[in-house]
């Protein structure tokens, strides 16, 4: 019989924060930066901060947002949902 690890919020958000600066490098706006506020293990959400921002384009920061989620629900799939909370 296989024993399964039980995944704590701590576990869940150190891969995120994982993911997250493995992705730092990759932000094409000067000055962005994210970081993982909190993981709602209940709920399985993320809760993002995004600091900076595109002084050109709304479209721009909207396309950055859903890369952003794509990334960090293939890395860590216990993520159900992200929020973006602009600080």
């Amino acid at each position: 019989m296989a024993l399964f690890k039980q995944r704590t919020a701590t576990d869940v958000e150190d891969r995120i924060r994982a993911a997250i600066e493995g992705m730092r490098a990759l932000l094409p706006i000067e000055g962005m930066d994210i970081e993982l506020v909190e993981f709602e293990m209940e709920n399985g959400a993320a809760v993002i901060s995004c600091a900076g921002d595109c002084p050109d384009c709304d479209l721009s920061a909207e396309n950055l947002t859903v890369g952003i989620e794509a990334h960090l629900r293939q890395q860590v799939p216990e993520i159900r949902a992200i929020r973006f909370d602009a600080r």
